[in-house]
């Protein structure tokens, strides 16, 4: 619970100066090297505080109750994160494969130091939140999952209530969320189960547990690479979870699934944060240079940006047009700055499309060989992006090198 975070702060007496820190820290977004110093004492603080003696005790013996030196995966939950009008989607830190008491307290201490990262901080400050966080911090048994994805009990990309949209990887869902790969896209009738559009995704590797514990790295070939993910049983069973989630909770749910021999299970669940159905129906379009998803719908125009990690950020200018191989939360800054984003991996229900959607930034995601094709800093107006809400995936080189127009 938070209050285990806020007890263990004010025992450690540091909670007054991490509150003063994090109100300046929130005037300072648009300075980078102020911000960097000052979420850096942030989290020193909290590091000096630690983790109360109470807290501690019913931590371990919670922790105990799970077997000796059980694997689990300790999450964060902020305060005002996975609201229904911000998701923190990825912002806040997950430590995963935490075996052992040291280790298991390390990782609490670690996510309640992720309240105050750069990207987390600037992501506040956009939303307007002012009052000082906390954290809860939930942990869970790890699992070895063989396939694993997202499901949205909404269409993220048109608001269509009647049906699940589910992305699926094989492996672990790191590489869904992330947006590191470009997972497979199903949609499914909430009335029927039925399933009524299947987008197969490229996956060039995957994430799997090994057998000491740590997460590592499988290539896959070409034909692995390009299969698909899950078949019409495994979907219906997730979109059975998904829906149930969304009933108990009474509002669409962005819901993180796993499945592990042959089991389905919930991994944690959210409401979904943007429903946004307006956007550009499309017509007169022409000179279609690249496809890909509609992962947050508009309409933009604007200097092509080419960047290649956050650490270039500083190269976009305001109202320019994000193309990256991939985006993740420590993209935040730049998101904020752009008038739209294409990214050659990564899917709707990535972290950082739906951060996308929450700031009404156009996204499109999937989009292959982007970086290439889109020829870094042509002329302003040369990059048109529209996203109208039904379409169907392709990927097609169009007449002029100069314009582009995005569809799903």
């Amino acid at each position: 619970m938070r209050s285990s975070y806020r007890v263990s702060m004010e025992v450690g007496g540091v909670d007054t100066e991490l509150a003063a820190l994090h109100r300046e820290a929130l005037a300072q977004v648009d300075s980078t090297a102020r911000l960097a110093e000052l979420c850096q004492r942030m989290r020193a603080l909290v590091t000096k505080a630690g983790v109360s003696q109470d807290v501690r005790e019913q931590l371990l013996e919670s922790y105990r109750a799970l077997g000796p030196n059980c694997t689990v995966a300790v999450r964060s939950s902020a305060t005002g994160e996975d609201g229904r009008d911000a998701s923190f989607a990825g912002m806040n830190q997950t430590v995963t494969n935490v075996a052992g008491e040291a280790a298991l307290l390390d990782a609490v201490i670690t996510c309640w130091a992720s309240l105050f990262s750069p990207r987390v901080i600037t992501y506040r400050a956009s939303r307007g939140f002012v009052t000082d966080p906390a954290m809860a911090v939930v942990v869970q048994q790890m699992i070895a999952s063989e396939q694993s994805g997202v499901a949205f009990t909404t269409d993220p990309s048109t608001g269509e209530r009647e049906h699940v949209v589910i992305e699926a990887a094989f492996g672990l869902g790191e590489v869904v969320v992330s947006g590191k790969v470009q997972p497979d896209t199903y949609v499914v009738d909430k009335k029927t189960l039925d399933v009524v559009d299947v987008k197969i995704g490229h996956q060039a590797f995957k994430i799997e547990r090994g057998p000491d514990g740590n997460d590592f790295i499988v290539e896959l070939d070409r034909a692995q690479a390009e299969a698909r993910v899950l078949d019409d049983t495994s979907l219906r069973h997730i979109a059975e979870l998904a829906i149930a989630v969304e009933a108990h909770h009474g509002c669409p749910q962005d819901v993180e699934w796993a499945i592990a021999s042959g089991e389905t299970w919930l991994v944690q669940a959210r409401p979904i944060t943007t429903l946004n159905t307006d956007a550009p129906d499309g017509s007169g379009t022409t000179d279609i240079l690249v496809r890909g998803l509609p992962a947050a719908p508009g309409s933009a125009s604007g200097r092509v940006r080419v960047l290649r990690a956050p650490e270039e950020g500083n190269r976009l200018m305001d109202n320019e047009i994000l193309v990256a191989p991939m985006t993740n939360p420590d993209w935040l800054p730049a998101i904020r700055r752009a008038a739209a984003v294409v990214t050659e991996t990564g899917g709707m229900t990535c972290h950082a499309a739906i951060v996308a959607r929450e700031l009404r930034v156009p996204c499109v995601v999937g989009a292959r060989d982007a970086t290439t094709v889109l020829r870094d800093g042509r002329p302003a107006a040369a990059l048109c992006i529209e996203l109208p809400p039904l379409t169907k995936d392709a990927v097609d080189r169009g007449v002029s090198p100069d314009s582009l127009s995005q569809y799903c």
